[in-house]
């Protein structure tokens, strides 16, 4: 058994040496309730376009030193199409993907152009594609809750899960599920959960409560920073209050209104792309965020001092996935690149880098033993029974309306 360890120690090190860490990003939204329970029990392993660093390197020509590390290249064995096309086009959040596994995926896989477009939320994404952008990008990496919407609106197409044999990776308790009970139309890519983030070099107060972090934001004046997501950012006030984080009652809106307006003008930005880096240089010192990017400042000296806390009364559960987009103008290097980001190793280097929990049990063999152990990313069935999933609240009118004045709203104070 010794041996096998040592073996496994050296096969995890030698495929991490190249590595290197980018920013990151996750989003949020999930499952009905009627799942839930068993869902995320199953699944403990105890997310404006803008010009994106990672489109200008992948599309270059890569170069071996690219590569996660040789030794991984000449471990694994890829199966090319014979007819794959030379070039591969994403629509993403920003950082979402690390740049080692694309320059990778050129390499073996001869995809001479991998352009990589971004967009800041869900809503941003459907918006783009309800205006006529159907047929321009090949993969897209929709929350889950909007697959439903995306598939009744002809944006996505069905999935050859022939040309993905990795989908046998994938754990159980993510198939089968109300997005998508065929398993035809997306597969997972990473899940996590929506907190708080602290400095607590700069806040001594405990902040372990979406209550204690709303009524600790005129304290810090201008140095909060939120996701710039509604349902997210929804949360907090909701759940704050005592509401279920899908509410659509009148009542319960209305106060989740009061105390966004209250917040607003003491925030910094609403930042859905660089909410850590403002972290970690101090600009902010309270955030609601995701774990992605929060979680690497632990481990600096001169940030270790940042805490991310999973809210006492209660977050969201987010899964996002990957989707083959309609007329998709390069579907056999789409599906490729499903399947080789779901290969272990390469799932391994996804999982490291954007530092949310993966749905390939295949890859926790080379992910660090610490993450794995890590409670902000694998969470333990505790936090687990305190999770609610996301509904489809896209079409609640108040909300948008809230959320347009609470945007209006934000550093006018």
């Amino acid at each position: 058994m010794a041996d096998q360890e040592l073996e496994r120690y050296v096969r995890q090190m030698r495929w991490r040496l190249e590595r290197t860490p980018i920013s990151r990003r996750g989003f949020m939204w999930a499952s009905a309730m009627s799942a839930t329970a068993a869902f995320l029990a199953a699944c403990s392993g105890g997310g404006g376009t803008t010009s994106a660093a990672p489109s200008a390197a992948a599309s270059s020509a890569p170069s071996a030193a690219a590569s996660p590390s040789g030794s991984a290249v000449a471990e694994q064995s890829f199966t090319v199409p014979p007819d794959i096309e030379k070039e591969l086009f994403m629509y993403n959040w920003g950082d979402y993907v690390d740049p080692n596994n694309m320059k990778q995926f050129q390499e073996v896989f001869g995809v001479e152009k991998f352009t990589y477009d971004t967009f800041a939320n869900n809503d941003e994404m459907m918006a783009k594609f309800q205006g006529g952008a159907v047929g321009q990008w090949d993969i897209c990496c929709p929350t889950m809750n909007y697959v439903p919407a995306m598939r009744d609106q002809n944006f996505i197409e069905k999935i050859d899960p022939s040309k993905i044999p990795n989908l046998k990776y994938i754990n159980k308790a993510f198939k089968g599920q109300w997005w998508d009970p065929t398993d035809e139309w997306s597969v997972p890519k990473d899940w996590g959960t929506t907190g708080i983030s602290v400095r607590t070099k700069d806040v001594k107060e405990e902040v372990k409560t979406w209550r204690q972090f709303l009524d600790l934001v005129p304290q810090y004046s201008g140095k909060v920073v939120f996701v710039d997501s509604p349902d997210d950012v929804f949360i907090a006030p909701l759940k704050a209050n005592g509401y279920s984080l899908n509410s659509d009652v009148k009542a319960e809106l209305d106060k989740a209104r009061e105390e966004l307006m209250k917040v607003a003008p003491h925030i910094l930005a609403l930042d859905s792309d660089q909410y850590n880096t403002k972290i970690e240089t101090e600009e902010a010192v309270l955030g609601l965020t995701w774990t992605g990017g929060i979680l690497e400042l632990r481990d600096k000296p001169e940030t270790a001092d940042v805490v991310y806390n999973i809210p006492e009364d209660g977050t969201v559960f987010w899964l996002d996935t990957w989707v083959l987009l309609a007329e998709a103008p390069h579907p056999i290097a789409a599906h490729a690149w499903i399947n080789f980001i779901h290969e272990p190793q390469q799932q391994a280097l996804e999982t490291e880098t954007n530092q949310y929990a993966t749905p390939n049990d295949a890859a926790k063999e080379y992910i660090d033993p610490k993450m794995l152990a890590d409670p902000a990313i694998f969470v333990s069935d505790e936090v687990l029974a305190k999770l609610e999933p996301q509904k489809d609240n896209s079409g609640i009118q108040q909300r948008a309306d809230i959320w347009e004045e609470f945007k209006s709203k934000i550093g006018q104070g």
